[in-house]
This record gives C-alpha cells, structure tokens and sequence, in this order.
C-alpha cells in the first residue's frame, strides 16, 4: 500500500474559519508537493424553490438563479485563495490548488467521498467545529460521516464558531 499524499481533497465550507483552513491545506500541499482540490458543497435549492416561489418564474429563470448561487460561492472561495495569497505576496508560496469545485446536492458526506473518488485524493482535509460527541450524535457532523464512511486518510483543523 502506497501511502504517498500526492493530491489533497479540501473540502470547504463557507463560513466563519475557512480562511484558517484554507491556509492549513495551501501550506501542506505546498510542504508535500501535492496537488490541492477545493470543493465545496452547497445545498440543492432546486425543490425547495419550485414550491416557494410563484408557479410563473420561468424554469429558465430558476436555472439561472442556481448557477448563480454556484458561481457566487465559486468567486467567494476565489477570493478567500486571492487573499491569502495577497498577505504572503513575500513568500512567493506555489500554487498547488489545481482544481476548485462548486457542486450542489443535499448529501454533502456523500458528495466529498464522490469528489475525493473523482480526484483520486489521497488525503481529506475539512473544518472540524469540534462541536463535541453529543451534539455530533444528536445533529449528525459531516466530518463524522465522512470519517465512517471513508477508507482514505482524514486530517481533521480544528476552527472556532
């Protein structure tokens, strides 16, 4: 069994902590040589608003507003990367991130495990919120699936709320 890392999965949220992260994963795919995926998952509103909004908004319409919705999350991870590039201009780190990923769906686990797959990531890294045992049984944790679910390597960076 190989155990070279040679491509990182990070998978992002976009909240409060992910500068942080983003800045751990950028640094070790720069310490190991690896190639850096950035996926994030958003949730898929496209039920949700064939119920809430007026029956005549336009499929087209619709469409366009989730694309939006991925492009807007798209260039706000494009900007978190621009600034932490823009504070280290000195260092002159490389760029390792190779791919950035906007996929919408409702099971967010599943769509890690698919990209990590996809991508033949050698390692996942995530935000853990480090929400404690019982809130994680009680409301679920992404990380945890992912964990249960994952045969690869998890690198779990602690953020605060």
């Amino acid at each position: 069994m190989n155990h070279d890392i040679r491509t990182i999965l990070y998978a992002c949220g976009l909240g409060e902590g992910c500068e942080a992260t983003l800045a751990h994963a950028i640094n070790l795919a720069n310490r190991l040589g690896a190639r850096l995926l950035v996926l994030s998952v958003i949730d898929d509103q496209r039920e949700r608003s064939l119920i809430d909004l007026p029956a005549h908004v336009p499929q087209q319409g619709l469409d366009q507003y989730h694309d939006d919705r991925a492009k807007r999350a798209r260039a706000h991870i494009e900007a978190q990367v621009a600034a932490f590039y823009a504070v280290r201009s000195d260092d002159a780190p490389t760029r390792p991130i190779t791919e950035l990923i906007v996929h919408e769906g409702d099971d967010v686990p599943q769509a890690i495990l698919d990209e990590a797959e996809r991508g033949s990531a050698d390692l996942i890294l995530m935000a853990s919120r480090g929400e404690g045992l019982l809130a994680g049984l009680l409301f679920g944790s992404v990380a945890q699936e992912v964990l249960r679910r994952t045969r690869k390597p998890l690198l779990l960076v602690p953020v605060e709320s």
